[in-house]
């Protein structure tokens, strides 16, 4: 059962911690580290660096907490937090993501575990045309549909996290929805609803 069900919660657990409750940090982690880890391992393949950034994320929160205001969301906060922090870390360590500012980097949309299961169940062909529809996508894209399918954020939320306003984020999703089907119908309508299904089940990544 979710330690955290809803915004309340949230406004609640989060003002504690606010108020010097350390506990409570304890539990956000335990709600919040998985989804952290799997948002994280689609910036970069270095698990440890993400492991890194999101220790550094809750420790940044605790020396910070008397300058932090309140909020409702707190998987929000921590999404940016995390993203904000390894991008940075990237682009120090020069990687080869190739980074050059907040709205320039690559992101993994076709790394989770379930995806991996699935294709093991199709053939060569089904799997070549799942990777050109997935290639045709810009990483911004890939970002967009995660965080809307995999993660179930609203329109709001993937706008923040993207930093764009509320239009430009429903116009990059619905640009990217339509860009796969056409890339899918153009080669094979019969599959194209498999493949939605498989592109967006849940993640189940792992700390």
């Amino acid at each position: 059962m979710p330690i955290i069900e809803n915004k309340s919660d949230e406004r609640l657990l989060w003002s504690r911690f606010l108020n010097g409750d350390d506990q409570v940090l304890s539990l956000i982690y335990l709600q919040y580290s998985n989804s952290l880890f799997d948002y994280g391992c689609r910036f970069t393949v270095d698990k440890h660096l993400v492991k890194d950034c999101i220790q550094e994320v809750f420790c940044t929160l605790i020396r910070t907490r008397k300058n932090l205001s309140s909020t409702d969301n707190i998987r929000l906060y921590l999404l940016k937090s995390l993203k904000r922090r390894l991008l940075r870390d990237l682009k120090s360590a020069g990687s080869k993501s190739t980074l050059i500012n907040d709205q320039e980097y690559s992101f993994d949309l076709l790394l989770t575990e379930n995806l991996d299961d699935h294709l093991q169940e199709l053939d060569e062909e089904k799997r070549q045309l799942l990777a050109e529809a997935m290639f045709s996508l810009t990483d911004r894209q890939k970002e967009a549909i995660y965080l809307r399918f995999n993660k179930g954020l609203e329109y709001e939320e993937i706008s923040f996290l993207l930093n764009l306003n509320y239009q430009s984020a429903r116009a990059l999703i619905h640009r990217a929805i339509e860009k796969l089907r056409e890339v899918i119908h153009l080669q094979e309508k019969k599959v194209s609803q498999v493949l939605f299904a498989i592109l967006f089940n849940d993640s189940k990544a792992v700390l």
